[in-house]
């Protein structure tokens, strides 16, 4: 009995012995990559921050490196060690074609890269490497320099210098209640109001679009709101400016006058 009781008693300890190490082993790892997230959250934050003043004041490519510099600076000591080697790449006033054939332009498109140090036993000497990539766009208005406008005014809806055009296929330009326009989907992005008043296509997937994203709705004839692939979507119509609209190419619709 007594040998019985020493065997199991070795067998637990050789047991232990082998489990123990891997499960700290474990432990550790997991506080590890728990760090390595928390490094590439920060940095992320530290890249929209910053990001967001740069565009603001992007006029032209001055202040490309300062802003780089503020960006690899900031990841760094803000992540009290946790970031390491912040390389920031970025391409300026590029053009970007979105999934309605849109082109967008003067987009500021970054990406960093960093190391997290490992402090544990491993098998390389490699450390953690993590990126965070965001694409923005830069201010491309003129500067307030005008008179504020009395409240009683901004409260008016003033779309009278406004034209619909369709931008995927069409020549003219149009008022709101042209019967061209009445029973078209109207392009708008996506957001708390929208959601309000609109139900996610089921055909299309709709519900799986963001905030801040293009859809299109039907606004007098119904209730749900699509994404630009979906077949009920053949054509959209937008609001833009009368004037750009001319600019652009556009004539008045021989049927409405496009509003002049």
């Amino acid at each position: 009995m007594n040998i019985l009781k020493n065997i199991r008693r070795g067998s637990i300890a050789v047991e232990s012995a082998i489990i123990l190490p891997l499960f700290i082993i474990g432990i550790l790892t997991l506080g590890c990559l728990i760090k390595f997230t928390m490094a590439g959250e920060g940095v992320f934050h530290v890249l929209a921050d910053e990001t967001g003043k740069f565009t603001a004041e992007l006029a032209s490519p001055l202040g490309i490196s300062a802003y780089e510099k503020d960006v690899r600076t900031r990841a760094e000591r803000e992540s009290l060690g946790d970031v390491s080697g912040a390389d920031v790449k970025g391409l300026y006033h590029i053009p970007y074609i979105g999934k309605n054939g849109n082109v967008y332009t003067n987009l500021v498109g970054v990406s960093v890269t960093w190391e997290t140090p490992i402090k544990l036993p491993r098998l390389t000497s490699e450390d953690l490497v993590g990126q965070a990539t965001i694409l923005s766009r830069a201010f491309v208005g003129g500067s307030n320099s005008g008179t504020a406008l009395p409240f009683s005014e901004m409260e008016q809806n003033d779309s009278g210098g406004m034209a619909w055009v369709f931008p995927r296929a069409g020549e003219r330009y149009h008022t709101e209640h042209c019967s061209y326009i009445e029973n078209e989907p109207q392009e708008v992005l996506l957001d708390r109001r929208i959601r309000s008043q609109y139900q996610p296509c089921e055909l299309c997937g709709a519900q799986t679009a963001h905030d801040g994203d293009l859809v299109y709705c039907f606004p007098r004839s119904g209730r749900v709101f699509h994404t630009g692939d979906c077949y009920l979507v053949e054509r959209y119509v937008i609001e833009i400016d009368r004037e750009d609209a001319k600019k652009q190419g556009y004539t008045a619709c021989s049927k409405c006058g496009g509003g002049d």
